[in-house]
């Protein structure tokens, strides 16, 4: 039953050095309004914490000490 449940869940893997874009709303979640915009980035994952935990970095290299959740990242394609 579990397996069935769980199958349409897509997990995410990024790898150190991916680019991710992260939910705006998670950061600012008092400025949500229609016109906010939905994703803010690019990042760049600096270390893998566990399972679907990140922690990154600005594109100038400033550690984000924060943690971060595959649910609110999403990859960055250039």
């Amino acid at each position: 039953m579990a397996r069935t449940y769980n199958r349409p869940v897509k997990n995410k893997q990024f790898k150190v050095g991916d680019l991710v874009l992260r939910l705006y709303s998670v950061t600012h979640p008092k400025t949500k309004d229609k016109l906010s915009p939905k994703w803010e980035g690019p990042y760049r994952i600096s270390h893998i914490l566990g399972l679907g935990t990140f922690e990154h970095e600005t594109m100038n290299g400033e550690v984000i000490h924060r943690t971060w959740h595959a649910s609110n990242l999403a990859k960055y394609y250039v």
